[in-house]
């Protein structure tokens, strides 16, 4: 029986064949460390891993300053070097009604530790963050950061991340891109965007460990760690990216990441696809839908709820009797699905360009069937 797997915003499976290809070949046959090398396979690593920098920063980030693109082991390592980088203390803060713990919780520790104040900025019905209501806070506060969930890993509505900008001015904006990166199209330089944190293992198609952040001003962002580098002395010489990449990086994730950015499956599904299984979905009058409400601010994720049976029990029935592989609880966002008043969690359905149209129609079939 075939397995259906909708878990792609935990991890996106399958990976382009060429990411074990060259994972497998960089570690039997090339091997070298990355950086001030005069050997061929040094060379030859140092090179790939600026080539997957230059196609991140041009073909996903949206900017042409390469540089600017540092390596982290995933978002959640990068929203944490943003954050102790800005040394946040005795502020106020904004942040999202959907974020991820990846956020919340470092920015807990900062209101515990730091005396760093945090608001959430009211969100619209499907969850698109009201535009007034923040243009209303930023008038009446000094903010010294905005901190914006582009895409729910939850709903998966879109945030219209240009307009938040606008509204924000001058206020540093700072955007969690995980679901976003490799699925919506991300304008770091246009929208002018301060910084930007990703993940290599969701939209991206590559292994885990890999990921990082952009910044648009190095200058206003100090290190969070120190050590290894290049020059003599106790400081460490700012160089960019260096500055923020201490010690050797994972290369062989890096190689892997490279690979998949350079073969880029197509998408078997659309956005209508998408929103049509919803609605059929809906009309089976057993479930509540959580998604955006709109398919020009959807993306290929939505999670489903019920009373009628727990959220754990649902997932493992949906698993060993049908073959389908989906998250259920909270998934690591409780702030979301309070917004979305989901008391028992959810069932998160989540897709690649690997799902089908007949993939995407088993989940409709299967939904309506007796699960309970």
């Amino acid at each position: 029986m075939k397995n259906y797997y909708f878990d792609n915003s935990t991890t996106s499976f399958p990976k382009p064949k060429e990411v074990s290809e060259e994972m497998y070949n960089f570690l039997m046959n090339v091997g070298g460390t990355y950086g001030r090398v005069n050997t061929k396979r040094g060379k030859e690593t140092t090179q790939k891993i600026e080539e997957c920098r230059e196609i991140l920063a041009k073909k996903f980030i949206g900017t042409k300053n390469d540089a600017n693109i540092i390596f982290t082991s995933g978002a959640t390592r990068s929203v944490n070097d943003i954050l102790i980088g800005l040394d946040l203390h005795d502020c106020k803060i904004l942040i999202s009604t959907l974020e991820h713990n990846a956020v919340l919780r470092p920015v807990y520790k900062l209101n515990k530790n730091k005396n760093v104040e945090y608001e959430i900025i009211p969100s619209l019905e499907g969850g698109l963050i009201d535009i007034d209501a923040l243009k209303n806070i930023i008038k009446k506060d000094k903010i010294s950061l905005v901190i914006v969930n582009m895409e729910s890993n939850i709903s998966g509505v879109i945030q219209p991340i240009d307009k938040i900008k606008e509204a924000i001015g001058d206020i540093p904006l700072l955007i969690d891109a995980t679901q976003a990166v490799g699925v919506h199209e991300v304008k770091a330089d246009e929208w002018n965007i301060d910084f930007i944190t990703f993940t290599g293992h969701k939209g991206l198609l590559g292994p885990t460990g890999t990921g990082g952040f952009y910044v648009k001003n190095p200058a206003k962002l100090n290190p969070a760690y120190f050590g290894g580098g290049f020059g003599d002395g106790y400081e460490t010489p700012f160089s960019v990216p260096e500055i923020y990449e201490a010690g050797t990086p994972n290369t062989v994730g890096i190689i892997g990441l490279l690979a998949a950015l350079k073969n880029r499956p197509i998408w078997n599904i659309t956005i209508e696809d998408l929103v049509n299984t919803i609605n059929k979905i809906e009309n089976l009058n057993k479930y509540k839908i959580v998604w955006s409400k709109n398919k020009d601010t959807q993306g290929f994720v939505f999670s489903i709820t019920t009373d009628s049976i727990s959220m754990s029990d649902l997932a493992h029935k949906l698993y060993e009797d049908y073959n389908i592989e989906c998250r259920y609880g909270f998934h690591c966002a409780f702030l979301a699905h309070n917004f979305y008043k989901n008391s028992n969690g959810a069932i998160r359905f989540s897709f690649s360009p690997y799902t089908t149209k007949e993939d995407l129609k088993y989940l409709i079939n299967t939904l309506g069937n007796e699960l309970w």
